[in-house]
């Protein structure tokens, strides 16, 4: 909610920063929350749009500029993004009306059909926040519209950086609710949805039944899309020869 948010950053060791720029008083989600959100949000939309976030340096940026060459696979896993794979239909691999490059994002929402993820810790929180405790349902964008044609419907996020990680190993989850935790996961329930025994989706209605849930990828092709995925993090250094 945008009180836990609030008091969140409030309670962080940056909240003097919040200070040093907005004024005294502008952290003050008792007083006024919609005004101390809405700063939040106006900060984060700054750093996102800084060349820090933005930084475009990925091996792919540097294949589109024609300064490095992908591998096989990398580009095999090209191909399918933008055709069997049907990736591209949400996360186009062209510049688009927003930005210089690709973001990989068409910037809609979707219900995937993502099971429901048992080990997420929303389910254990207190009552005063989850009153349904196990049985909740996280609506997505219908919580915020109210329309029953967006409940459990998501933004398409970008793929940029979609494989970055802190450190080696460390395990990262994909989807809304966190249920996959590696790329090749995820690709392979696009692929595989309506066909092998997945768990129920965590919100049944409003699925997106035209481009995913039955790809008829093979394993070594799904490999090759995660290989392309992994060109798309930003920091890549570009040795002597192309490679």
């Amino acid at each position: 909610t945008p009180k836990m948010v609030c008091l969140k950053v409030k309670q962080a060791p940056y909240a003097w920063l919040f200070t040093q720029v907005y004024g005294t008083g502008s952290l003050d989600p008792v007083r006024d929350i919609d005004g101390t959100y809405h700063r939040i949000a106006m900060a984060i939309a700054s750093y996102e749009a800084s060349p820090e976030s933005d930084q475009f340096t990925s091996k792919y940026d540097y294949y589109v500029a024609g300064l490095v060459n992908l591998t096989e696979q990398e580009m095999r896993g090209l191909e399918l993004f933008n055709g069997k794979g049907m990736c591209a239909e949400c996360h186009p691999s062209t510049p688009g009306p927003y930005a210089p490059k690709a973001l990989f994002t068409d910037y809609t929402y979707d219900n995937l059909g993502i099971p429901k993820n048992p080990l997420n810790p929303f389910y254990e929180i207190s009552e005063e926040w989850n009153p349904d405790g196990e049985s909740w349902v996280d609506l997505g964008l219908g919580f915020t519209t109210g329309r029953d044609v967006d409940m459990g419907k998501f933004k398409v996020p970008t793929l940029r950086n979609v494989d970055k990680r802190p450190y080696p190993g460390f395990v990262k989850a994909y989807g809304h609710n966190g249920y996959f935790k590696s790329l090749k996961e995820i690709v392979h329930f696009y692929n595989t949805r309506d066909v092998e025994p997945w768990p129920p989706p965590e919100y049944p209605y409003n699925i997106n039944r035209d481009e995913l849930g039955n790809l008829g990828l093979t394993s070594e092709e799904e490999d090759a899309i995660v290989a392309f995925l992994r060109t798309l993090t930003d920091g890549y250094t570009i040795t002597a020869s192309k490679d």
